[in-house]
């Protein structure tokens, strides 16, 4: 098959689906009147999903199908985001009260004078890796990545990390070719074959890059960095110092709802499909069901816990130390807090 041909196959479908559902995330939310079981007047969230909805998000659509949070006094409206990094400084401007993003996107807000502070985990185990065709290329370890190009989001922390990541793994990182890329045509850049690696993340992007392999007769392989060295969080909750501080009762109701309804989507990822299908109907069943299954599995490598660790925070700073994105930052406890959370990390 040509280039052109296979292009057209994967990229106009993939662009009017994410045109769409970028539509449909304003129009697909009941109107139903805002008020709770007892007639109380709910209290209005605005959540930023960080990217458009897709099965790492079925524990909200699932909260708020199923009345969860409505039982605690909120009416909550998830809104797309545009990747971990402008989430995390859109919240810091006030311009929602919860996010869903990673702690080295909330340590380099911090680190610039922000405060943006994660509430609780949900990827225990951090979900990225470099992606790459099997049918073109080997990839065991990052050595391997040598000689290469290496194709992210241009929102992604990740890649601030990727110099410091390979260093400690004894690769040059003067040898991976670092291409910023739309997140939009990551997948489609790999499967066309633009670069010869891509980021892609459990729980998001892999179902996508193993469906448009599938299709143009090609396998995916994955190089996951958690297995080299890379032992950070995930994504999790955000919110402002502010407001923690003065609304610290809606912040506990919100993570009791939200990890109420990832506790049912992980316990039935079907009828969560069906569920997040009811406002979002364009989203694919096998892709989001396979998305949500990975979300599962990375909360559970938290052993249950959605508290964060202490040391595990430092190793995020650590490695933006290295990585010449922060110095002389020693204030991991302003990145994170557990106080809304009963269970304790791992040790």
């Amino acid at each position: 098959m040509e280039r052109n041909s296979l292009w057209k196959k994967l990229a106009i479908p993939l662009v009017l689906i994410i045109g769409i559902a970028t539509l449909t995330i304003f129009t697909s939310r009941d109107d139903a009147p805002s008020s709770g079981n007892d007639g109380e007047q709910l209290t209005q969230i605005k959540f930023n999903m960080s990217w458009l909805p897709q099965g790492s998000m079925a524990g909200i659509f699932v909260a708020i199908d199923k009345g969860y949070y409505k039982d605690v006094g909120l009416e909550v409206e998830p809104i797309r985001g545009f990747g971990g990094t402008r989430t995390v400084n859109e919240l810091d401007q006030g311009m929602f009260e919860f996010a869903y993003a990673d702690p080295l996107s909330v340590t380099l807000n911090r680190f610039n004078g922000g405060h943006a502070k994660m509430i609780g985990g949900v990827n225990m185990k951090f979900p990225a890796g470099a992606c790459f065709i099997k049918e073109r290329h080997n990839i065991k370890t990052p050595s391997d990545l040598a000689g290469l190009s290496f194709g992210a989001g241009q929102s992604s922390a990740v890649q601030k990390l990727l110099p410091s990541w390979l260093k400690r793994n004894n690769v040059d990182a003067q040898k991976v070719k670092m291409i910023q890329l739309d997140p939009s045509v990551v997948v489609s850049s790999l499967i066309e074959g633009r670069v010869d690696t891509a980021e892609c993340w459990q729980g998001n992007s892999m179902a996508l890059f193993e469906k448009n392999a599938a299709i143009a007769g090609l396998t995916v392989g994955r190089l996951p960095y958690a297995d080299f060295g890379f032992d950070v969080y995930g994504s999790g909750f955000v919110a402002r110092d502010e407001y923690i501080a003065s609304h610290p009762d809606i912040v506990k109701k919100f993570l009791e709802a939200s990890y109420r309804g990832y506790d049912d989507a992980a316990a039935s990822p079907e009828d969560a499909v069906k569920i997040i299908r009811k406002y979002h109907e364009l989203l694919e069943p096998a892709v989001t069901e396979q998305q949500i299954r990975e979300t599962a599995g990375l909360m559970a490598a938290g052993g249950g816990s959605k508290a964060l660790d202490r040391a595990k925070i430092e190793r995020t700073i650590s490695f933006l130390t290295d990585a010449g994105q922060i110095k002389d930052f020693d204030k991991a406890d302003s990145v994170f807090t557990n106080q809304f959370l009963n269970s304790q990390p791992d040790k």
